[in-house]
């Protein structure tokens, strides 16, 4: 019970997070200007058994483009192929196309540990959708929970170009529950390829003999809540 009490402590410092700080670690104005829009957001926190060190380095990795596509071809897609590959533009930015050619544009907005016991990964993207023109910021935060691994959280602020999707987001049934499954989708990837390149990272430590452990096989699923942040 005490366990369960601290894991659900810890989660919800790391929810009452989200949202903020997002625009303070930014330099770029752009990014800083969207996010005061009225943004459709969404926020998903859970609690992971992953020693912060090595969830640190895995996220630091100079190759990390690749290592995430190579993860998510292994343990997420069904057929063990990247459906729509992203490319590595030069100078942090990247670029996909879905099946319906439309192109997403990424930009990296920061990657690296806030303090000593943070790390922060935010990214910017842009493009076209059904209903469309959009651009969203993704932020993606860890932070050092002791004992219990990382309090593990990922926030959107999805601004789409056209007023009436933006005021439906809000206030019609059907497109929240889009937005809110785009997000649900989003976490699970991001937590399925998280664990395995952290899981790659723990074994390599252990093979150089140094490094922080964690049990052998998957972590499991600790504590986990999807949030509506407010528009």
């Amino acid at each position: 019970m005490k366990r369960f009490v601290l894991q659900l402590v810890a989660l919800v410092l790391a929810a009452s997070s989200f949202g903020l700080g997002t625009a303070d670690l930014l330099d770029d104005a752009e990014a800083k200007a969207l996010l005061e829009k009225k943004c459709i957001r969404f926020g998903t926190s859970e609690l992971l058994p992953i020693p912060f060190e090595t969830a640190c380095k895995t996220l630091e990795q100079p190759d990390l483009l690749k290592a995430v596509q190579e993860e998510f071809a292994r343990s997420v897609s069904e057929n063990g192929q990247v459906d729509f590959p992203v490319f590595d533009d030069g100078g942090g930015k990247y670029h996909y196309i879905n099946e319906k050619g439309h192109r997403t544009d990424i930009k990296e907005l920061y990657r690296k540990k806030t303090d000593d016991h943070s790390f922060d990964y935010i990214v910017w993207a842009t493009g076209k959708r059904f209903f469309g023109r959009y651009d969203v910021v993704v932020h993606l935060q860890i932070v050092d929970a002791g004992a219990l691994g990382i309090a593990y959280s990922v926030s959107t602020h999805a601004y789409p170009h056209n007023w009436l999707t933006r005021f439906s987001a809000r206030k019609v049934a059907p497109t929240k529950k889009y937005f809110a499954g785009k997000m649900k989708l989003v976490s699970y990837i991001a937590r399925e390829v998280g664990i395995g390149l952290c899981q790659a990272e723990a074994f390599r430590q252990e093979l150089e003999g140094g490094g922080p452990r964690h049990p052998t096989g998957e972590p499991p699923l600790l504590f986990h809540a999807t949030v509506p942040l407010g528009y």
